[in-house]
């Protein structure tokens, strides 16, 4: 068999070249070698093959951690068709949405997302039913066993190129219907590739994966780079990620390497005596992204794990999915950094007046031999988000003269008072480090003196909006403070990936300040 030089391949050259018993995940206690998940998946290609799927099909992946996830994935990147992960979350409309904007033909599915492909409006003409999954549709139905059924092929011909297509990976959705990223097989080979030097691994290196296989985090943060390695992922399942349950697999499956949205490190916070059992563990790198991390986050953690690299990176959906890493012996002086860009990124700064710098205050740009091709079937958008030849993230920061980038919130999410910019993660970190509170968010509101001002959504125990307001006049300009600090009792809303859903906040915000203004729960800061 010829070594194939595509997504499929990062699997392929591992399985030939190490020990057949060598472990590539494990699921549950269920351990599977990187030869068994190379043979599987050689035979879940054919079976698609038999079935009609060819090279350029759009496959919807609507699965819970587990092996077939992994055999998915690789069957589909030997096939030549285009992985279209769907997040577990999504709810009937949702999917509806990704399975019709991405045109795809087959849908896989399981269990815990029948019955939300059961009220589709109109599903892929082929489904693909996971350990028991019963979907009624006029299209057909195929067991995944079925596709399991012939030994896998002695020799597997064809297959994608590198410039061909691999995945579509859909957006959080946080400003409107989610897009898709279109990333091709060098792009995603790219994007783990470079994560060996960058990130130190090698193949005694235990990930352990906390999120959704179907988020780009899933496959493309470690994972896949461990498999060219060789190393071992150990899947959590899907809704298991509890401290204790995490704390619990990290201490059994000697984890040293690990991914934690910053939710759940708040809530390792609250918990001293776990995070005191992963003191003793074998834990030495936590690395957490996906939206700002609140400086006093990582610096309590970092001062509760001596001993563990508590790391804050940035990446996006669009690739890199880790772009810029803050490295422990910088977090002291950097500290609220989101660090520098790694090997094969490239960061630059579009200021408000139009103007492109590697350094100053605006918005992130970015170039890499990872970023996505396309926004798959939307020129326009596309043309606008590769404007001037670089990727428009939609982030705003700052890149000082070191190159350490600063995040400071979503461009759509800039405050504009008087003229002046006011950025909300700034006023939401010195709000972060008060006693009882849990969350922060703030958010624009319009004024007619101003145009707009600030408003902060405090989630909390006993929420002393007195010492908020009385912190604000402290640490900030007068024209930052918010005008209203307004105490929630629900948590902020977020979207399937946990990022704060501000367009959803700001009619809660209008209708409370609707209601009262400057009552004794809301204080002008």
């Amino acid at each position: 068999m010829g070594l194939t030089r595509n997504v499929f391949g990062a699997l392929e050259r591992t399985a030939l070249s190490h020990a057949k018993d060598d472990v590539a995940f494990v699921f549950e206690d269920d351990v599977r070698s990187f030869a068994t998940v190379h043979e599987r998946s050689l035979r879940v290609a054919a079976g698609l093959r038999r079935a009609g799927i060819v090279p350029g099909d759009r496959v919807a992946v609507l699965l819970v951690n587990g092996h077939e996830w992994t055999e998915v994935f690789f069957a589909l990147a030997a096939l030549g068709a285009i992985c279209v992960p769907v997040n577990v979350l999504l709810q009937p409309a949702e999917i509806e949405h990704v399975c019709t904007d991405s045109g795809a033909r087959c849908l896989i599915v399981d269990a815990r997302g029948q019955d939300a492909v059961a009220a589709l409006p109109s599903p892929p003409p082929m489904i693909v039913a996971v350990g028991g999954a019963r979907v009624a549709h006029d299209g057909e139905t195929i067991a995944y066993e079925e596709l399991l059924a012939e030994p896998a092929p002695q020799a597997w011909t064809g297959g994608p190129q590198l410039d061909d297509l691999a995945s579509l990976y859909y957006s959080s959705g946080t400003t409107g219907l989610p897009k898709a990223a279109a990333h091709t097989h060098d792009g995603i080979l790219w994007n783990s590739f470079h994560q060996i030097p960058d990130l130190g691994l090698d193949a005694s290196v235990r990930y352990l994966l906390v999120p959704s296989l179907s988020w780009a985090a899933g496959f493309h943060n470690l994972t896949l780079a461990l498999v060219m390695l060789g190393g071992r992922s150990v899947l959590m399942p899907t809704g298991g990620t509890s401290p204790r349950q995490l704390t619990e697999t990290i201490e059994r499956e000697g984890i040293t390497h690990t991914f934690f949205v910053p939710t759940l490190l708040r809530r390792f916070l609250e918990e001293p005596e776990l995070l005191e059992r992963l003191r003793a563990s074998k834990l030495r790198w936590l690395v957490s992204g996906s939206e700002p991390v609140p400086r006093p986050v990582i610096e309590r953690l970092a001062a509760a794990l001596p001993d563990c690299r508590v790391v804050q990176g940035y990446g996006l959906s669009e690739f890199p999915t880790i772009a810029t890493l803050l490295r422990p012996d910088e977090a002291i002086s950097h500290s609220g950094s989101a660090g520098r860009p790694l090997s094969i990124t490239t960061l630059a700064i579009q200021h408000g007046d139009g103007t492109i710098a590697p350094t100053g205050e605006g918005e992130i740009l970015l170039r890499s031999l990872a970023t996505m091709r396309e926004y798959f079937g939307r020129e326009e958008e596309t043309t606008a988000a590769f404007a001037d030849g670089w990727l428009h993230t939609g982030e705003l920061g700052s890149v000082d003269a070191e190159g350490f980038l600063t995040i400071t919130g979503r461009k759509k999410d800039m405050i504009i008072s008087g003229g002046l910019n006011i950025y909300p993660k700034e006023i939401e970190e010195v709000i972060y480090r008060l006693p009882g509170v849990q969350e922060v968010a703030v958010v624009g509101v319009p004024d007619e003196k101003w145009g707009e001002t600030a408003v902060a959504v405090v989630v909390g125990e006993d929420v002393d909006t007195d010492a908020i307001a009385e912190a604000c006049r402290d640490q900030l300009a007068s024209y930052k403070r918010p005008r209203l600090v307004l105490p929630r009792d629900e948590p902020l809303p977020r979207n399937p990936t946990g990022k704060i859903l501000k367009r959803e906040l700001r009619p809660w915000v209008a209708d409370r300040i609707a209601l009262t203004s400057n009552t004794s729960g809301e204080k002008t800061a």
